[in-house]
């Protein structure tokens, strides 16, 4: 019980710093500022560990086993959906049109707050250009080396799991 009561400590402990954090400092790396919290929080887990159960190391690869799921598998996910979910924002879009619905051409222009899916497409790929993912040149966008690997990685886990192809008009 004491690994768990841990690593939920430390799992509040992260969501209270970064939620303050993002409140106060608005930034464009938030997984980044994020994941350093929770490398900052970690050494906090293994001294309460060695605080309350000090010979028993089992326990303390269990608390960090359940910390870092709690947090890769749980709040960085919950952020990032909250943060970047394209689905969610269209059903946030229609839920405060003034009629609670809108058209396909209204979803297409008026995108999270009237910027459109143009918008969306051109803030992805800039943030794919300040992570070193893509390159921009005379409007041709190109993977860079770090790029492709993430494009081959990824490609071979869908074809892994099954999951169906996509197109880019997001058909299957």
């Amino acid at each position: 019980m004491k690994p768990i009561l841990i690593a939920l400590v430390a799992e509040i402990i992260c969501l209270i710093i970064f939620t303050v954090w993002l409140r106060i400092f608005p930034t464009e790396q938030r997984a980044k500022m994020m994941t350093g919290c929770f490398f900052a929080v970690l050494p906090l887990v293994i001294i309460l560990h060695f605080l309350i159960n000090p010979h028993d190391g089992v326990a303390l690869a269990f608390s960090v086993l359940l910390f870092g799921a709690g947090f890769f598998g749980g709040l960085l996910q919950l952020y990032n959906l909250a943060d970047r979910g394209f689905s969610l924002r269209i059903l946030i879009d229609i839920d405060e049109a003034p009629s609670g619905q809108m058209s396909l051409d209204e979803i297409m222009t008026g995108y999270s707050q009237g910027r459109g899916i143009g918008w969306m497409y051109s803030k992805r790929i800039e943030d794919m250009k300040s992570q070193g993912l893509v390159m921009i040149s005379d409007g041709i966008v190109s993977n860079t080396g770090k790029g492709k690997r993430a494009a081959v990685l990824f490609s071979r886990l869908r074809r892994w799991f099954r999951f169906p192809a996509v197109s880019p008009a997001g058909h299957t």
